[in-house]
């Protein structure tokens, strides 16, 4: 398990029902990485349309964290909870550094 270290919440919280919130993670093996909260009023806000419909799709990715609310105590109880269960590289996204890109 690699442990947190220290995460940061990239977004507005109060734009959660028009947008992911993007949140950064540094663990303690030095890794950067990211994951995005999504509530399900922000799933439908945004995302690419299906061609000649009215409707936005959203592929599932391993670092897209859907929550029924979006708050500061439940993003850290979530990334905690995945921290303690080993799971929080399986749901965030290494960030690579620019120059290996």
């Amino acid at each position: 398990m690699a442990g947190i270290l220290n995460y940061r919440i990239n977004d507005n919280l109060k734009d959660s029902d028009q947008m992911a919130i993007e949140v950064d993670l540094e663990l303690a093996n030095g890794q950067r990485r990211w994951a995005c909260f999504f509530t399900p009023e922000g799933l439908a806000s945004c995302g690419d349309w299906i061609p000649k419909t009215k409707t936005r799709i959203h592929l599932g990715v391993p670092h897209m964290i859907i929550v029924s609310e979006i708050s500061e105590e439940i993003i850290n109880r979530t990334i905690k909870m995945l921290d303690s269960e080993g799971l929080i590289e399986a749901h965030t996204k290494l960030i690579e550094d620019e120059g290996n890109v």
